[in-house]
């Protein structure tokens, strides 16, 4: 990359920055976390999916990141004032709690905030649903107390509220069978669409930050199409393994193999 990532905003006129799984501090974290081995491996079988969703919840709400955290305040810091927008494949909001502005952030595949049920009936905050947050108590109770080892008991039932089943509100493989509420982020949507339409013949820089293939049509080749439409458009791509590209756009892309958390810290810092 001949130019720095603070160069390239300088001379765009509007910012365009996807967000993926590489800034998934929670599924990274589980992993590596050996108080989850046991309660993680409890969620591998079929029978059992329904809980990893809220077994991730309880991760994000009980935990944070440093790393990811100083990440999107240094990618705060390189946007400076420069108009953009965030879209991210994640189900974390860790941009908004690091400054940047809800309006100009949407992830439309879900949240950790909102429960819905299987029908388009009104979200429920998750934190104010008690049998909800009594299984989440019951999973940081077993991972605190216990040491990950896990007892199979009523605790860890599916969440049942007012005679329905709940869920929380994310598109995922666990919820295949659940039609899934997008009253959450619907609005947020329409306001990137309308941000990407005013795009058009400007001088867009788009930063694909570790987006994997888990959602491509989400981010990765919505960007792609983008960047192909738009002469101004340029696109960094930055991942530590698919930081691959089409060769339509090889004269508007750079691509870089690296973990885009180490590469937004590194930027930000002008090394």
């Amino acid at each position: 990359m001949e130019q720095s990532i603070a160069e390239l905003v300088s001379a765009s006129d509007l910012v365009i920055v996807g967000i993926g799984s590489e800034w998934n501090w929670v599924n990274n974290g589980l992993k590596n976390d050996v108080r989850y081995t046991q309660i993680l491996e409890y969620c591998s079988k079929e029978e059992n999916r329904y809980l990893l969703p809220i077994v991730e919840y309880e991760y994000q709400h009980f935990n944070s990141d440093k790393k990811t955290e100083d990440a999107y305040k240094g990618l705060k810091a390189l946007l400076k004032e420069k108009k953009y927008f965030i879209v991210t494949d994640l189900f974390l909001q860790d941009a908004v709690s690091c400054g940047f502005d809800l309006k100009n952030f949407v992830n439309p595949c879900g949240n950790y905030d909102y429960l819905q049920s299987s029908s388009n009936e009104e979200l429920l905050k998750a934190e104010d649903v008690p049998e909800f947050m009594d299984i989440v108590n019951s999973i940081h109770k077993i991972v605190t107390e216990f040491g990950g080892n896990i007892e199979i008991n009523n605790s860890l039932s599916k969440i049942s509220f007012n005679g329905k089943q709940l869920y929380l509100n994310q598109k995922r493989p666990e919820y295949s069978k659940i039609k899934y509420n997008e009253s959450a982020y619907i609005e947020r949507w329409d306001s990137y669409m309308k941000y990407l339409s005013s795009t058009l013949n400007k001088n867009l820089l788009i930063l694909e930050l570790g987006v994997g293939l888990e959602y491509p049509t989400v981010v990765r080749w919505p960007f792609e199409k983008v960047t192909f439409i738009n002469k101004k458009a340029h696109l960094v791509r930055v991942h530590e393994k698919l930081f691959q590209y089409t060769k339509e756009i090889a004269d508007k892309t750079d691509s870089i193999q690296m973990n885009s958390v180490d590469f937004i810290l590194q930027e930000s810092k002008g090394l």
